[in-house]
């Protein structure tokens, strides 16, 4: 059961979100844009290798760009601001590395808006992908999020600083690039298994 902060913060709605469909299009959401928040100083996710490779076959991934996805309800929750800053750090949301990109962006509705590494960078097993509104009062613009449970979440927030809140869903939150060294795509990625499964709330 969803408490009541969760149902302020989060608006339901289903619209499809597909993305490019390239084999290293890493993406744990299952495709649907269905939840949207404002919650969270920064939100993200964190990705691990391993559940996109077999288990330690790939030792980093060269990160071309990630795509993060917002949803604008103009009538009911306009945004005081569009812009945003994109965040790529090495590491885990707890323990994060390196920063391999650092700017300000636009969100657009159901759009892709892309972060960039400053220069050709390549993680370790683990990077995160950030959006930080820090131009808004409220936490605009607000990030799109899945329609599926994720059993293991990968997906956060940060409210309070230091403490990481684990989303219950995916944000719509996607890395384009390739595995160090080669090594193809496991068939049952995270969100081919959820969409396989049809998962529901």
């Amino acid at each position: 059961m969803r408490s009541f902060l969760f149902i302020t913060c989060v608006i339901a709605l289903t619209t499809l979100s597909w993305g490019s469909g390239t084999d290293d299009l890493l993406q744990y959401d299952d495709g649907v844009a269905d939840w949207f928040t404002f919650e969270g100083e920064y939100r993200g996710t964190w990705f691990n290798l391993e559940d996109f490779y077999p288990v330690k076959d790939a030792t980093g991934f060269v990160i071309e760009y990630a795509e993060v996805w917002f949803y604008h309800v103009y009538a009911t929750h306009p945004w005081d601001t569009s812009d945003f800053i994109g965040e790529i750090t090495d590491g885990t949301p707890d323990s994060p590395g390196t920063v391999f990109a650092h700017d300000s962006g636009t969100a657009v509705h159901l759009s892709p808006s892309y972060i960039y590494p400053m220069s050709p960078c390549t993680s370790g097993t683990n990077f995160t992908v950030t959006e930080i509104p820090q131009f808004s009062a409220y936490g605009a613009p607000s990030m799109a999020s899945d329609v599926s449970p994720a059993a293991n979440p990968r997906s956060f927030t940060v409210t309070t600083p230091g403490i990481i809140d684990f989303w219950q869903y995916d944000f719509l939150i996607r890395v384009n690039g390739y595995p160090v060294p080669p090594v193809e795509l496991a068939r049952t990625t995270w969100a081919s298994l959820k969409s396989t499964f049809n998962c529901t709330r």
